[in-house]
């Protein structure tokens, strides 16, 4: 389509002394010519809109050595009216969104706890001794291996504002939670064989504690699995490419890359508890046991985060892609607790120690490890209307060496610590080390975007 002679700048004179000039006049002619034929979107050309020029105003390019041309509306020329708002176009800076507020909903799914068998069965007719023993041909396990691994509800607010005109240095914040993930296991009496294993030391064999078994003892267990994680940052924000932040219509570049650097917390709670209530079914030996177990484990990590953003602007959406890596300190904590209560003839007595915690490996433990934790993630974006996007995203973290409340449960138990304890020989059984793991959490967000 050949292109109007109005729509291009004219220098009136090329003389030796500005022939530079001439071709950046020229390529921005260019620019303009393609802008009339439809090369550019309204959105995108709306960097470029300058206010009417009315008689007797000064032209600031007058004096630059441009032919100011305009059309009969009064803009320049090649620039509809309709499509631009009247903001003074100083050189290089182009006013644009400086605050920007986002709100998810966020569906992600972390790796489950790492357990041991916790809870096992037999069939009807299986001797005492052998009931719910690991190992043997009839037992099979009800409840242990990797739990708690189903997806979870959770929000984020995200939330910045670029300090300088041309949008080249901001701060922006952030904050998630992941809802408690909870599951768990619960059997109330029934004539299912039920039972809890565990690896006897003074004997050196596989034995399991009976939960429910016919004629012996009616029980009930319940067992719960809970994982909550935390987060928020502050960062600064820094515009690589183009140092201007993307406002610089000398490279009229409308992508931008940033650099990031800032401060980033984050808190991975979780808690594995037992609860059991035994009522004895043997004649002349009536009594109650109840008993319970807990582990829980926090992860509280602090760090220098540093990464880089890098986001695409087409048309009527945009995709930006993000890389994250916290470096800091990771302040493992393991509480470990256990108690039984014994009932006989009215009197109740109680015990410390439950059945995988005992007097060794109970109490509070802490340590520091040093940790890095990175994140990527993906973000597409729909304009809506003039100050409001549609957002979806895709989020991966990976947070290692954290310590899980499966991984402490010692399944070696010195039957002569349980309650009533008797006299203890060696070796005092379970003990207590720290155990590490890995934290993997991902999965997808759905939000909008407000920009001022």
């Amino acid at each position: 389509m050949p292109v109007p002679q109005r729509l291009l700048f004219i220098p009136q004179h090329a003389s030796p002394k500005n022939r530079s000039g001439l071709g950046m006049i020229g390529g921005f002619c260019l620019m303009l010519a393609w802008l009339a034929v439809g090369g550019v979107s309204a959105a995108v050309a709306q960097q470029y809109a300058v206010t009417p020029i009315s008689s007797g105003t000064v032209d600031p390019y007058a004096t630059a050595g441009y032919n100011t041309t305009t059309s009969a509306n009064g803009f320049l020329a090649g620039f509809p009216s309709q499509n631009f708002p009247s903001t003074l176009f100083v050189p290089n800076v182009v006013q644009q969104d400086r605050l920007w507020l986002r709100t998810e909903y966020i569906r992600w799914w972390a790796n489950g706890m790492e357990t041991p068998a916790l809870v096992t069965t037999s069939p009807d007719g299986t001797a005492q001794a052998d009931a719910g023993v690991l190992g043997l041909p009839n037992t099979s396990v009800l409840y242990g291996g990797e739990i708690n691994d189903e997806s979870t509800n959770g929000i984020r607010f995200r939330g910045g504002f670029f300090i300088t005109p041309a949008s080249a240095f901001g701060i922006e914040g952030e904050y998630f939670r992941i809802g408690s993930n909870t599951s768990g296991f619960g059997r109330n009496g029934g004539d299912q064989i039920l039972a809890r294993p565990f690896f006897r030391t003074d004997t050196d064999v596989e034995t399991a504690q009976l939960i429910n078994y016919p004629g012996v003892v009616d029980g009930s267990l319940a067992i719960g699995a809970a994982s909550k994680l935390d987060s928020y940052l502050i960062n600064g924000r820094v515009a690589l490419c183009p140092t201007c932040g993307g406002n610089c219509v000398t490279c009229r570049n409308t992508d931008r890359v940033d650099w990031l650097i800032g401060y980033r917390h984050m808190k991975l709670d979780e808690a594995l508890t037992f609860g059991e209530t035994l009522d004895s079914q043997l004649v002349g030996a009536p009594g109650t046991i109840v008993l319970a177990d807990a582990f829980r484990t926090t992860n509280d990590f602090d760090g220098l985060q540093l990464g880089v953003t890098y986001q695409a602007n087409l048309k009527r959406v945009w995709l930006e892609s993000m890389l994250r890596v916290a470096v800091g300190n990771n302040k493992q904590t393991v509480s470990i607790r256990g108690n039984t209560f014994i009932t006989e003839a009215g009197v109740t007595e109680n015990y410390s120690g439950g059945l995988y915690a005992q007097r060794d490996n109970s109490g509070n433990f802490r340590r520091d490890e040093f940790t890095m934790v990175p994140e990527i993630g993906f973000t597409l974006g729909v304009h809506l209307t003039s100050c409001l996007d549609a957002t979806v995203g895709y989020s991966l973290l990976y947070f290692p060496n954290v310590v899980r409340p499966g991984d402490q449960i010692d399944r070696d138990v010195n039957p002569d610590l349980l309650a009533p304890p008797g006299t203890v020989a060696s070796p005092s059984r379970p003990e207590f080390r720290f155990i590490e793991n890995d934290y993997v959490a991902h999965g997808l967000s759905f939000g909008g975007q407000l920009r001022f």
